[in-house]
């Protein structure tokens, strides 16, 4: 609670002395529900309910109309629900209902029906939830209550997501997004909405979306200080980092939402938060620790009758005794587990993931008949509920089952399979055991293709073990290796990377944007340009070319669309010289020859939202002076025109060019820089992060493996090769340069560097030297080098203004340009 909370409750509880002192019963219970309304605001959820619990009693002393009386029992049970006290809340409704008719109170009837399905999905009683949601509907539309009703189709979602049933929750979400944001402009709703859509998306598989729209929800519950919906999206971005294999991220995103559920009393989240640690440790072998999540989450579930969360206890502890090799006791778990989840929800996400973990542990146990059954039941459900997660880790079990029963073409098959779907999703976990799994069947095999193709998968499983931080599982996978005879620069020791543990937040903003990242500079950047969408500010994007300036612009484009407004874009190398003005700001008839109607510019299109000015730099020094009167007073004239026009625009720039030495050689005007630039984003050239390149390596292959149906991957010795390069393209080079040696690998699957120079420098028999790193010479020339390519990149080129900007002569820097190449 903020200070100014804290003041303004102060303010309220005197108000309730002073009532309560000249006994003035209509004021005091006034204050008493303000009180509650701030308190509930605050997400403090036990002073909320005792001051509603005193304003019902006032008012039934007070006689006051039922209606009234109900109102408040519903809020009360509004703060329960949000407490995760269902069946308190249930009871609290049931009261309220007593009290009314629909016949006189049809309204307020269909808002305690939709308040009860609320409170009956935390109770995992879908089929109820559902038709009570259908009679609170039914009136809504009756009597055309927009807001209640984009509240409805968000139950509506809720209950159709839990029954397994996505493309009707998935309709139902967006048309409550499109109520909340257009018709209401209810700025809770859409981050309710928002919310429920990203754990909509986690379900498919599809990190992205979800990571997205859990940011829009987290960035406006921010902006409200909701501080209860920004711990539930924090949790949720946790589980989207779970699923995908980010262990780390995941961690750190249920650690702050743990904090923030403790502190305003939610006890389900709680419970939730402590089982997705649970999980992590128990993949980690980190027993003890999973343990005693686990053992604190049962007791609250236990306590709430949380039936969902209860199962997912179940889970956890069967997860954890797996992981230990206490298959008996597992299966226990799994089993009483499944049998809850079949009486929630039978068609629900819960059962194929059990019934996937019990094939797993009858599989082990060499029960292939159980195991069977299992599997294939998991399959069915993973496929109808699109769940492509649990469908390729399914696939994965069936191979195992076929091989232990010596069907070796149908493992090999549901191998592929497997691998084919958590490739396409970009998951570790699951996708490092298929790769396992499938090089372990190539054992004693005899044929120098599938053995060669075992020793890569079992690589690719040993480089996304090491990702995970599994270090016995990267072990176990260099056995294999050594067992199937892999080359010595496979299996020799891994140098010690240093780790960079970024802010995940940062890196999800960074990521949801398109920006693959983990230097703390560049993640600055984005999170610098995601705090100025909602200001005025004038922002100038500087950077080389293919540093990813419009990916910065971008940012603001999503934002003015999401709201409606426009954002219009703007290459200034592409207007016309001679035409320049008319296009920026439109001419009326006859303003000159050829001007047959009247035409609006491009500032005129963009009013009321964003301008972005692409390649600022390139402008001329009469269209700067233009534009420099736009930013003066935000006003100007149609050519040919005689008044002045007012603008409302944002101004976006972007250039590759270093614009504070342009002004000194004054060939940009120094009033247009300092108005254009208020706030500067410095993007870094990739040379400056090259801890980035493989992070960016990995992304553009796991493109190229989807599209094109196979994968190449990098040994340690080429990786670091194309680390070393000086990419004086940036990342756009690097894109280009990455799928070049995709394309042209053929069929093989794994690159050394032996392998890569013929494909990196076709019919060159030695390659240049990327970076000559021997002693000090070595160091001043590559110093050199970088300073050279990085003015020649800011300058587009241009060798007599990259000389200036040096301060050496044109012919000196011809002579180090020879040099270098």
């Amino acid at each position: 609670m903020n200070k100014t909370t804290a003041d303004i409750i102060r303010e309220r509880e005197e108000a309730v002395s002073t009532a309560r002192l000249t006994q003035d019963s209509e004021r005091h219970l006034q204050s008493l529900e303000d009180l509650a309304e701030i308190f509930l605001r605050a997400d403090s959820y036990l002073p909320a309910l005792q001051n509603l619990d005193e304003c019902i009693q006032s008012a039934e002393l007070l006689g006051l109309e039922e209606s009234r009386i109900a109102t408040l029992e519903m809020k009360a049970a509004q703060a329960l629900i949000d407490k995760a006290d269902a069946p308190e809340a249930l009871r609290y409704l049931a009261r309220a209902r007593g009290r009314i008719s629909a016949e006189t109170h049809p309204d307020l009837v269909a808002r305690l029906q939709l308040q009860s399905a609320r409170a009956l999905i935390e109770l995992s009683q879908y089929d109820e939830a559902l038709r009570t949601c259908e009679r609170a509907h039914t009136c809504f539309r009756e009597r055309g209550l927009t807001g209640p009703l984009a509240h409805t189709y968000n139950c509506f979602g809720r209950i159709y997501f839990r029954l397994g049933d996505l493309n009707k929750a998935k309709e139902f979400y967006e048309a409550s997004l499109h109520l909340f944001r257009w018709d209401l402009n209810d700025d809770d709703g859409v981050i309710r909405t928002h919310n429920n859509l990203g754990v909509l998306y986690r379900h498919l598989s599809d990190w992205r979306q979800a990571t997205w729209h859990m940011l829009r929800s987290m960035e406006i519950a921010t902006r409200l200080g909701n501080f209860a919906y920004l711990a539930v999206t924090c949790a949720n971005l946790g589980i989207v980092h779970l699923k995908a294999g980010s262990w780390d991220e995941a961690r750190e995103h249920f650690e702050r939402a743990l904090t923030s559920y403790v502190q305003i009393g939610r006890d389900a989240g709680v419970a939730r938060m402590r089982i997705g640690l649970a999980t992590i440790a128990s993949y980690r072998h980190d027993f003890a620790t999973a343990e005693a999540h686990l053992s604190a989450a049962c007791q609250i579930t236990a306590r709430l009758g949380c039936s969902r969360e209860q199962v997912l206890c179940l889970m956890g502890r069967g997860d954890l005794r797996y992981e230990m090799g206490q298959t008996e006791q597992s299966l226990g778990f799994y089993d009483q587990a499944l049998e809850m989840a079949r009486q929630i929800a039978p068609e629900g996400d819960m059962v194929h993931e059990l019934q996937r973990r019990r094939a797993e542990v009858f599989t082990r146990r060499g029960e292939v008949t159980q195991a069977t059954e299992a599997a294939d039941d998991a399959l069915q459900h993973a496929i109808r509920l699109k769940d492509s997660l649990e469908e390729g880790a399914t696939r994965r079990v069936l191979a195992s089952i076929h091989t232990v029963e010596g069907r070796n073409v149908d493992a090999h098959a549901q191998a592929k399979q497997s691998i084919r779907l958590l490739e396409g999703i970009h998951e570790r976990f699951e996708l490092a055991r298929a790769y396992r799994e499938q090089a372990q069947r190539a054992k004693g095999d005899a044929d120098p293709d599938r053995l060669r193709e075992a020793q890569n998968y079992a690589f690719k499983a040993m480089s996304l073990f090491e990702q995970l931080g599994l270090e016995d599982q990267v072990q176990d996978c260099e056995g294999i290796l050594r067992e199937l005879n892999a080359p010595s620069w496979l299996v020799a020791p891994r140098p010690d990377r240093p780790s960079h543990h970024t802010s995940s937040q940062a890196q999800d903003i960074a990521r949801a944007h398109g920006f693959i990242t983990q230097q703390q500079r560049t993640l600055e950047v984005v999170r610098k340009a995601s705090e100025l969408l909602s200001t005025p500010a004038r922002v100038l994007i500087q950077g080389e070319t293919g540093v990813g300036k419009n990916l910065l612009a971008y940012m603001f484009r999503t934002f003015e669309i999401e709201r409606g407004r426009p954002f219009v874009e703007v290459n200034c190398t592409s207007l016309p010289g001679d035409l320049v003005e008319s296009e920026l700001f439109g001419y009326v008839r006859g303003a000159f020859t050829g001007a047959a109607i009247t035409k609006r510019g491009i500032f005129e299109d963009a009013d009321g939202g964003t301008i972005f000015l692409n390649e600022i730099g390139e402008l001329s020094e009469r269209t700067q002076v233009k534009l420099l009167q736009v930013l003066d007073d935000g006003t100007y004239r149609r050519l040919g025109e005689v008044r002045s026009r007012q603008l409302n625009v944002r101004i976006i720039s972007a250039t590759n060019k270093d614009l504070d030495a342009a002004v000194k050689a004054g060939w940009f005007r120094a009033d247009l820089f300092y108005r254009l630039g208020q706030v500067v984003l410095s993007l870094p050239p990739l040379r400056e992060r090259r801890e980035d390149i493989p992070l960016l390596i990995r992304n553009y292959l796991d493109e190229l493996s989807v599209r094109e149906g196979r994968q190449v991957l990098f040994s340690e010795d080429a990786l670091d090769y194309l680390v070393s390069l000086p990419w004086l393209g940036n990342v756009r080079e690097l894109k280009h340069k990455i799928e070049s040696i995709f394309l042209c690998a053929g069929r093989q699957e794994l690159l050394d560097r032996a392998s890569l120079m013929p494909i990196l420098y076709p019919g060159q028999g030695v390659p240049p030297e990327t970076y000559p790193s021997r002693g000090l010479r070595g160091k001043v020339d590559m110093v050199k080098r970088e300073e050279v390519l990085a003015a020649l990149s800011r300058n587009g080129g241009n060798r007599s203004r990259a000389a200036l900007e040096l301060g050496i002569t044109r012919r000196h820097l011809i002579r180090l340009l020879k040099q270098i190449y």
